[in-house]
């Protein structure tokens, strides 16, 4: 019933066995596997937890209640138990990746080159630990063979083409840090060609969406949105943009204040929404978002419930809530939401050199579908400026990575935050963890390599105006 996605029977026989064969240690673990999918997640964890207690060295279990704490991104506790399970059994492969890539978003480089190496010597077909390598690597000067390893690897006739996927993406930027620019381009695009042919995406339904959303947000209903807000206590700072677009820069630097905490990307508003959307009618739609203005917020902090933190202003940054500005400008008090902008050719440069596989960014493997999608976002801009002129402050990734210092003062200000030193020092103050394909680079001083950097692809693409 599990394997058949049918969760209710599944969810009742294990129960049976759990209650007649308490001692039962693998109906327990599958239990868990099924709060995870239903999002119980403190119930996933106290049951994994009484199964470690019951049989401590039970290394599923051990690896499970790890990846939990990895999805809420306590990196440090995850790495933690990775090491325990890793004391049990040093030779899972799978395990070694988990914790390489805690110890990658927690910034300890060595540590997770140490485990990302010794996945491939255990199971050269994991490829995203080539991945793992690739980025956290300057191929310029490296002495090591890595890049023949991938190479032998895709000739070998081991790998399936979702592990050669991966492959071409370590490739081209192994070849990009070399300047081999002919190279790079030509597995960059074996990368995105076939990542595409696996994916079903429509531009129409972002249109749609687009529409649904002007439709809510028309003049006709601003009865809606001056209901007045009811005191909320944290105050939210929410930075948005294409991805790619130094999102994650800007959030390093704003959380590097000590008076703000990271939330990372979470996406929460996206799936509070999501939800509502599906319900078709856009009389229901519209009662259901608004028909108490802090449902919105509540909603919102019942999926932060487990931070505890002293601290009273947040950093949130999640790429697509462009979409949503007019939802959090209604409702929520004091939000401060930062939108940021970049260059089209480098910005589509670096998603298409990037592997970005979530759902909401399928788009990202085309040239026509980024170009359609970078529009639309600037149209969701002019929309949000034409209803709600003061809602948001946009930044350019040109003027915050020429003019730090400046750019970052207006943004403390717009923010109404003090003046802080340290968020000119990010890359040394801030610990908070980076759960993105940015993470390399947020640990590194401001650099201006990355502006104009489609020169060096600009001979394979069709120039477009955005």
């Amino acid at each position: 019933y599990q394997r058949l996605n049918d969760r209710e029977n599944a969810k009742s026989y294990f129960l049976k066995i759990i209650n007649k064969y308490p001692e039962h240690l693998q109906a327990k673990l599958n239990y868990s596997i099924i709060l995870k999918l239903e999002n119980k997640i403190k119930e996933a964890e106290t049951l994994l937890t009484k199964i470690i207690d019951q049989e401590p060295n039970y290394i599923q279990a051990i690896n499970n209640l790890a990846n939990l704490k990895k999805d809420k991104r306590d990196y440090k506790n995850a790495a933690s138990l990775y090491e325990k399970a890793l004391s049990i059994n040093k030779d899972v492969p799978i395990i070694h990746f988990n914790l390489a890539t805690c110890f990658a978003n927690l910034r300890r480089k060595k540590e997770a080159l140490y485990h990302a190496n010794e996945v491939i010597r255990l199971e050269p077909k994991l490829t995203n630990a080539d991945k793992l390598i690739s980025d956290l690597t300057n191929y310029k000067n490296d002495k090591t063979d890595h890049i023949e390893i991938m190479e032998e690897k895709l000739d070998s006739g081991i790998l399936s083409e979702d592990q050669k996927i991966i492959l071409y993406y370590a490739l081209g930027k192994a070849y990009e840090d070399k300047s081999t620019y002919d190279k790079s381009f030509k597995f960059y695009k074996l990368a995105n060609t076939n990542a595409r042919l696996g994916i079903e995406y429509d531009f129409n339904e972002e249109e749609k969406l687009f529409e649904l959303i002007k439709e809510i947000f028309s003049k006709k209903n601003d009865s809606i949105f001056n209901k007045k807000i009811p005191k909320q206590d944290k105050k939210f700072i929410f930075i948005c943009g294409m991805p790619r677009s130094g999102t994650t820069l800007l959030e390093q630097i704003v959380s590097s204040h000590k008076d703000v905490m990271s939330l990372g990307e979470t996406d929460y508003l996206l799936e509070i929404t999501e939800k509502i959307f599906d319900l078709k009618n856009l009389e229901i739609i519209k009662n259901k978002l608004f028909e108490k203005k802090d449902n919105f917020y509540n909603e919102y902090m019942t999926l932060l419930s487990e931070i505890q933190d002293k601290k009273n202003t947040f950093s949130d940054k999640s790429l697509l809530n462009y979409k949503l500005i007019g939802f959090i400008y209604t409702c929520f008090q004091n939000a401060k939401i930062i939108v940021l902008k970049r260059k089209y050719e480098d910005n589509f440069l670096s998603i298409y050199k990037n592997y970005l596989p979530n759902k909401k960014l399928n788009w990202s493997f085309d040239e026509d579908e980024i170009y359609k999608n970078y529009k639309l976002f600037h149209e969701y801009l002019k929309f949000w400026k034409m209803i709600f002129p003061n809602s948001f402050i946009e930044v350019d990734y040109e003027d915050l990575v020429t003019n730090n210092k400046e750019v970052t003062k207006s943004i403390l200000k717009y923010c109404e935050l003090e003046w802080d030193e340290n968020c000119l020092k990010y890359y040394e103050q801030n610990q908070s963890p980076i759960a993105t394909a940015s993470f390399n680079q947020a640990n590194k001083p401001i650099y201006k390599s990355s502006i104009n950097s489609f020169k060096n692809f600009s001979k394979f693409f069709v120039k477009k105006k955005p």
